[in-house]
């Protein structure tokens, strides 16, 4: 007996081992590349626009691939579309390592995110079919734990391998690492076999993908061009026909007798209040480091690394945190850590708010860092838990992409969103000190990144350089109050959306 424990104990690690290689090569992808887009850019001699789509590419294919993934996975069997996720993933890891083009590499991107999202979007259902319970929480918060590190220290792992190495080591790494992954989960990972509804729902798996195509889509125009009208018709049109495309599928899936996703999901308000907490977490702190990066590195001056670095404040304590948070969450129930998180958040970017003035000195920051890092560590394992209580198992798979698909969707809206705050905050503070000049105007259209080289360019005017990194301070501080206050709502709502598990069920499946 003590024996056959042993090795049940083995096999549940390295089942996590496993899933926990995949989903840390496509949490760094999500972010890896964003330090290596100049070099790119320099090496393949191709436009701003064309380098972004490097980024792009991946986002949009991820949140468009997820849906349709996790659901022929509840058909046909979790393990074996998460472990051929992997082989996209690995492969198209590969096929970006030796990229001859922009557009060659831009392709590979969109077959790593493809990949990607049958990782993401299936790995929280396949813990749910390996663990039960307790273990199955603790396990989550590992989990939780992965997720928030490898979104989080991509940009540092990127420096270096660039810095060190060449930009394609960002790629490479990965090949091994998924064939191992692979090898590791063919023998060890299991699922359970339930009664499964294996009708095909095509006119619903259209318009799923072809939705969210539609609103991912528009997103990132926007985001491609923060300064364009909203009304502007590859912007607007493109969101208008997501959100037709929207109402047409939740009609179509109310009435069809065999319907590709199970809307009884959003009638357990512990889901929503995990979808809510997924997509405000990605609002609120992962669109957020794109503007805190310029801030550290254009503004305050610091090299990439510097900025991963100092960065790991952040990043360390889901690393650290992660297994003990998801024991706690498998004690308590996930309420507790789900609103007490987010709240935390707030407290973070309310201390950022209120500590960052207009120094240059990153040590300033470090009070905020600590705050964002506990409820980031505290986070990811509660609302993946939540995600996935009183759900049943053959929908656990679309339970878990749902999640993760308000998340993407979090990310794509608040890079823009956050955007715009920045925007309006650095053009008004220029304004007021500038009046409406051609300088002024200049300045404005080139955008709160172009701030430093706006400095070079209008080196004459007096105080230049202090007047525009103002701007941009003020654009941050507009969004860090923004923010506040997503998050205090959010907590509030997840409190009494998220419920705990009945006693009687901690010891056993949900």
């Amino acid at each position: 007996m003590a024996v056959k424990q042993k090795q049940e104990k083995q096999t549940s690690w390295l089942v996590l081992i496993a899933i926990g290689m995949g989903i840390l090569m496509a949490m760094l992808d999500i972010t890896i590349v964003n330090v290596a887009l100049p070099t790119i850019q320099h090496e393949f001699h191709t436009s701003y626009v064309s380098t972004q789509w490097i980024v792009n590419a991946y986002t949009a294919t991820y949140a468009i691939s997820i849906l349709l993934i996790s659901k022929l996975g509840d058909m046909y069997g979790k393990k074996l579309f998460f472990l051929l996720s992997m082989g996209i993933f690995t492969a198209g890891s590969l096929l970006c390592a030796i990229a001859p083009n922009s557009l060659f590499l831009n392709i590979s991107r969109g077959i790593e995110g493809v990949g990607g999202a049958g990782i993401l979007g299936l790995s929280m259902a396949l813990i749910g079919d390996n663990y039960e319970g307790k273990q199955r929480a603790f396990i989550l918060g590992i989990w939780g734990s992965i997720v928030g590190f490898g979104t989080s220290i991509g940009p540092l792992v990127g420096g270096l391998l660039v810095q060190y190495i060449n930009w394609r080591s960002i790629f490479l790494i990965n090949v091994p690492i998924g064939i191992i992954a692979i090898g590791i989960g063919i023998k060890f990972i299991t699922e359970k076999h339930h009664e499964v509804d294996r009708h095909l729902d095509l006119l619903g798996m259209v318009l799923s993908t072809a939705m969210v195509f539609c609103l991912v889509l528009g997103l990132l125009n926007k985001e491609n061009n923060i300064t364009t009208s909203w009304m502007t018709p590859n912007i607007i049109g493109w969101i208008i026909a997501g959100i037709i495309l929207l109402i047409v599928f939740i009609l179509w899936e109310k009435h069809v007798p065999h319907p590709m996703m199970n809307l009884e999901l959003f009638k357990n308000p512990s889901f929503v209040g995990s979808c809510i907490a997924g997509f405000t977490i990605a609002i609120g702190l992962f669109s957020f480091f794109t503007y805190l990066t310029i801030l550290m590195q254009d503004y305050m001056g610091y090299s990439p690394l510097e900025v991963g670095l100092q960065r790991l404040i952040i990043s360390a304590f889901p690393l650290v945190l992660g297994a003990f948070v998801g024991y706690a969450v498998g004690q308590i129930g996930s309420r507790l850590f789900a609103s007490g998180s987010l709240l935390i958040e707030a407290v973070g970017v309310l201390t950022m708010n209120l500590m960052l003035g207009y120094h240059l000195k990153w040590t300033f920051l470090i009070p905020a860092f600590i705050f964002m890092g506990l409820g980031n560590a505290g986070i990811n394992p509660a609302i993946s838990n939540a995600a996935l209580l009183g759900v049943k198992p053959q929908n656990m798979g679309m339970a878990s992409g749902i999640n993760n698909v308000c998340r993407q969707f979090g990310n794509c809206l608040g890079v823009v969103i956050l955007g715009l705050v920045v925007g309006d905050g650095y053009q008004r503070s220029l304004t007021a000190h500038l009046g409406n000049t051609e300088a002024a105007r200049i300045i404005i259209k080139a955008g709160p990144f172009s701030g430093m080289t706006m400095v070079q360019k209008f080196h004459q005017i007096p105080h230049i350089t202090t007047i525009i990194r103002h701007a941009y301070y003020n654009g941050i501080h507009e969004l860090l109050w923004l923010t506040f206050g997503i998050f205090i709502i959010s907590g509030i709502l997840c409190w009494f959306l998220i419920k705990n598990a009945p006693k009687k069920d901690i010891n056993s499946e949900n």
